[in-house]
């Protein structure tokens, strides 16, 4: 059937009405959950600002946003992709529409869904705030499978894409405060009921390559409901329709859906849509919806662990770790290196260097994966220890660390040391008082935020400590859980090690080595033969002495099997807050040419600048000028000649990002 008969037939079947059986066409749910869901991304009518000015006409057009009339740049502003009309989701989180694509106009370049602010600006309120706190992170591969539990946010306080959704659609970011989520929630869920489906999306912006010609049925009330009129009959024949068919878990009855059900389901649909963000994939590596093990084949740094037969993921069971180093060894073997060529192994479009690994980019790599445990041999360039955080292949450990970055940019404004002598409250008094200290929330609409502020002249009492604000913090209870989880590795504790294991005159005795000196640990025992990782009691408590060394005696009850096995007290969450202060959720590293400025303050322009930061940090560290230091922040070992050989190496990792 041509082209032209299939409309017609189309149009034949819209004009009666005839039904169709659903169950004997194609469909593609993944890909219509993905396309709505992008449609939703930009809508622009769930702002605060819409609603203000739209005199309850959710299809009214209105004076644009101030706030969208123009992009932000380290450099000044350029017109805004989105002038003329209000906030939404792409505003911060930007493609290709200053740069190469479909919808580029070829200025700014490229992004990996951020934006080109220090800090994004956010609809103005009568509460003073102009801005983010953060810089703007990609959202590219954010949601990648991992081995630790999901944070999302630089400060990690949203353990789900859904919440985080939910969040940010009826928060600050779109204009609305705390104490104004129900009526967000109210004013979302009309825009979904009575959109009329000829507005903005549908005609000039990426909805445009979707709409259904002759017709006006992709209103979202019909998405939603599944474009089926009340009855139950389809309201056109489904075949014209595969790739607005949202999955059947989705779909609403919209007479009957709350408002909170057709939140939720928007929320569903962005998040489909989210989670098919990711960069270039081998065939083997992750599917539609980004599950699977990931396998990146679209950087020149790609290219050379193929070309030179290295290994480009970690073995089954091995460690991110154990993985780096065992990269790092195989990289300083290499005595003939097969190198990447420009135009013989690849070509950049949207990027404005050369797709290559040469010699330089190979002494980064070295430099990037030595560190202090690293032969010398392998350390003669300097010891960046970036894979420690930054682990390869995916280049982030997806947790927290301080690295100095609220305190190079508090002490910038108020002077050297400034920060090491800033009071923050110990868990205590911060609880009694959480308007004074914490950020605010629908159930603390007044709270300050004091110390999720960007630092300012005026105030030396705002600065940024990242997790400190939501460690422990009762209005953020979803990542409790995973933060706990994580605290052994964020307080830098070391599994001990069993050297010696013997039974002694009917006592079981074990000693080892390699615990946290003066820490104590406790010793637990389970008889339970054929389920043996429940019913563990604890037998003994115990302390490594000052070396870190320990030994225990056990007694044995005859012809009673027992398991047993160590574990570490953790400290209580008063003892654990200090140390969550001023640490950040590691970024990837991956295609960084396209997401600067760096770091959560944006304060450093190139990558340069970047491991120059680094390079004075760590040494700060060292000295003991480093408030609450990342324990590895010392271990880096860089001078100025480390600094080229790391940013081209940096900058291998870049490749061809677009939607």
């Amino acid at each position: 059937m041509s082209r032209a008969a299939f409309f017609i037939l189309a149009l034949l079947l819209l004009a009666c009405r005839v039904r169709a059986d659903n169950d004997v066409f194609p469909t593609d749910f993944d890909s219509a959950d993905v396309n709505i869901g992008e449609r939703l991304f930009l809508e622009t009518r769930f702002s605060q600002y819409f609603f203000t000015n739209c005199g309850g006409n959710v299809n009214a057009t209105i004076a644009g946003d101030p706030v969208v009339a123009t992009l932000m740049t380290t450099s000044g502003s350029v017109p805004g992709p989105f002038a003329g009309q209000a906030m939404n989701c792409r505003q911060c989180h930007i493609v290709d529409e200053e740069g190469y694509g479909d919808f580029g106009n070829l200025t700014l370049g490229n992004r990996t869904y951020a934006d080109f602010a220090r800090r994004s600006p956010v609809p103005s309120r009568d509460d003073g705030q102009t801005q983010t706190p953060r810089n703007a992170l990609t959202l590219v591969d954010a949601l990648i499978p991992r081995n630790t539990p999901l944070f999302l946010h630089t400060d990690g306080q949203f353990a789900s894409v859904h919440d985080l959704i939910i969040g940010t659609l009826t928060g600050r970011n779109y204009g609305w405060k705390p104490g104004e989520y129900a009526t967000a929630v109210h004013h979302i869920a009309n825009v979904i009921r009575n959109d009329d489906g000829a507005g903005y999306l549908a005609f000039f912006a990426r909805d445009a390559r979707w709409r259904i010609e002759y017709t006006d049925l992709d209103t979202y009330a019909n998405v939603f409901s599944g474009f089926t009129n009340y009855n139950g009959s389809y309201i056109t024949d489904p075949r014209s329709l595969t790739d607005f068919l949202i999955a059947p878990q989705y779909v609403l009855d919209m007479r009957s859906a709350s408002d909170d059900q057709i939140l939720d389901t928007a929320a569903s649909l962005i998040e489909a849509y989210l989670r098919n963000l990711f960069f270039s994939q081998a065939t083997n590596g992750l599917d539609f919806n980004g599950n699977g093990t990931p396998v990146f084949n679209g950087s020149p740094y790609d290219a050379f662990l193929a070309k030179n037969n290295l290994p480009a993921i970690p073995d089954t069971n091995e460690t991110a770790a154990q993985y780096s180093r065992r990269l790092a060894q195989l990289v300083n073997q290499l005595v003939c290196p097969q190198y990447v060529t420009n135009l013989i192994d690849g070509e950049f479009v949207t990027q404005t260097q050369a797709f290559q690994f040469g010699p330089e980019e190979l002494k980064g790599l070295k430099i990037f994966l030595a560190d202090r445990s690293s032969p010398p041999a392998a350390r003669r360039y300097g010891a960046g220890n970036c894979a420690t955080c930054h682990s390869p292949p995916v280049f982030t450990d997806f947790i927290f660390h301080n690295t100095g970055a609220s305190q190079e940019e508090y002490d910038a404004i108020h002077g050297t040391n400034s920060f090491n002598a800033l009071l923050v409250p110990a868990l205590a008094e911060r609880q009694t008082n959480y308007d004074a200290y914490l950020p605010p929330t629908s159930s603390h609409p007044l709270a300050t935020g004091i110390f999720e502020t960007p630092p300012i002249l005026t105030n030396s009492g705002a600065a940024d400590l990242g997790l400190w604000n939501v460690y422990a913090n009762p209005d953020f209870p979803a990542p409790q859980a995973g933060l706990q989880q994580i605290v052994p590795q964020l307080l830098g504790f070391i599994s001990p090690q069993i050297d010696q294991v013997e039974m002694k005159d009917g006592f079981f005795e074990f000693s080892g080595t390699n615990g946290m000196p003066g820490g104590v640990y406790y010793i637990l025992a389970s008889t339970n033969l054929i389920l043996p990782m429940v019913g563990w009691a604890v037998t003994a408590t115990n302390t490594f002495d000052q070396n870190g060394n320990f030994n225990a005696s056990i007694l044995i009850v005859p012809g009673t099997p027992t398991f047993f096995r160590l574990s570490l007290r953790l400290p209580t969450p008063d003892e654990v807050l200090p140390n969550t202060l001023a640490r950040f959720k590691t970024p990837t590293l991956r295609d960084l040419s396209q997401s600067d400025p760096y770091l959560h303050t944006g304060r450093m322009n190139a990558l340069e600048d970047v491991i120059q930061f680094y390079e004075e940090f760590s040494a700060k560290a060292r000295n003991g000028e480093v408030r609450n230091a990342d324990p590895e922040l010392s271990n880096i070992s860089l001078d100025d000649s480390a600094v080229a050989p790391l940013a081209a190496f940096l900058r291998s990792l870049n490749e061809d990002y677009t939607d």
